[in-house]
């Protein structure tokens, strides 16, 4: 079963990558590794933390998401373009107009069935949209929020990575090594999916590449202004090492400070939220940025008085790469002692 994805001229010259991670995304997509799908050990390890916490019945939240593979996901559950905080793109998924929740739900509705509380979402009634973010909020605080610092920063070096990838070997090596089941066809990108053969024509458009946590997930909606195509970076929530501190390698390159700074950082913060979450004076956080900064691995933008802070592509390698677990080195035995001369 496979989707073919068409191609034009101009839609491979407006191939382009994704800005900043989606919290809201990733917390979307997880829900489908927490209900099936085997996978890492980690993978076992996160589910059996995280179920427990989520004891109950159906949420807004988990009405909305797909029953089926073959299910469309709502756009204003996935968006392509990442805020730096959950509270941040809940506050955006409050202020959707009425006609986007409306057309995102018709859609939906063509696919499978929905609950009939979707017609008061689907009239935009703010108190429903608010429960629905309040859905949302509950089960990213146990599902997401504990492992999004390590998961924000393979996604950010995954994109780093890809940057280099499309300067030096063009979009046609970027879209034919995505990842396992997306295969380059010229003029085709040819998906393995279930439920049938579908055909997706860009039309001019052009594909907005997004790395996502936890899973794919393909276009669906004919009528999106903006096709985009999540590819799945990591499957666990613990790849490789949980990131909850400072990693000794990078504390013993950094200094303990300086590498809680970094990490905090992943997640896009301003000088003020840096100093209350380290423990840190305003005056110490600034001058850590201010270093970091200097040897490329922060980039601080500046609104007025407030500058907000975010690992570069060279940072987010750094952070990524120090919660590798190190090689093992096998000692050499030392050699023996050199004979002593005797004494005449």
């Amino acid at each position: 079963m496979t989707l073919r994805i068409h191609f034009t001229l101009t839609d491979l010259a407006r191939v382009r990558f994704a800005g900043p991670s989606s919290p809201l995304t990733a917390t979307a997509f997880s829900t489908s590794r927490l209900a099936h799908s085997p996978g890492p050990p980690q993978l076992d390890l996160w589910r059996r933390a995280v179920r427990p916490q989520l004891a109950g019945g159906p949420t807004p939240f988990t009405d909305l998401l797909p029953t089926a593979p073959e299910h469309p996901l709502p756009g204003f559950l996935r968006p392509h373009r990442g805020l730096r905080t959950l509270e941040e793109e809940l506050e955006r998924l409050e202020a959707t107009p009425r006609q986007v929740l409306r057309a995102e739900l018709d859609h939906l509705a063509t696919r499978r069935s929905l609950p009939r509380w979707t017609r008061r979402l689907a009239d935009g009634d703010r108190g429903t949209v608010a429960r629905l973010a309040a859905s949302v909020r509950d089960y990213h605080r146990a599902a997401v929020a504990p492992y999004w610092p390590g998961l924000s920063a393979v996604l950010a070096a995954d994109l780093a990575a890809r940057a280099r990838q499309l300067r030096d070997g063009g979009v046609e090596e970027v879209l034919g090594t995505l990842q396992p089941g997306m295969h380059w066809r010229p003029p085709l990108l040819v998906i393995d999916v279930p439920g049938g053969e579908f055909d997706y024509h860009l039309g001019g458009r052009g594909l907005l590449l997004s790395p996502a946590a936890f899973t794919s997930y393909v276009p669906c909606d004919p009528d999106d202004e903006q096709p985009t195509l999540y590819y799945e970076v990591t499957r666990s929530p613990l790849p490789r090492t949980r990131v909850t501190g400072p990693q000794h390698g990078l504390a013993a390159l950094l200094g303990h400070s300086r590498a809680a700074v970094l990490q905090v950082i992943a997640e896009g913060v301003s000088t003020g939220e840096l100093a209350r979450r380290t423990g840190l004076s305003p005056a110490s956080a600034s001058e850590h940025t201010t270093v970091l900064r200097g040897v490329g691995l922060v980039h601080t933008e500046r609104h007025g008085r407030l500058s907000r802070h975010s690992l570069t592509p060279l940072g987010a390698e750094l952070l990524l790469e120090s919660s590798a677990p190190a090689p093992k080195v096998t000692e050499r035995p030392a050699p023996p002692p050199a004979p002593q001369r005797g004494s005449a």
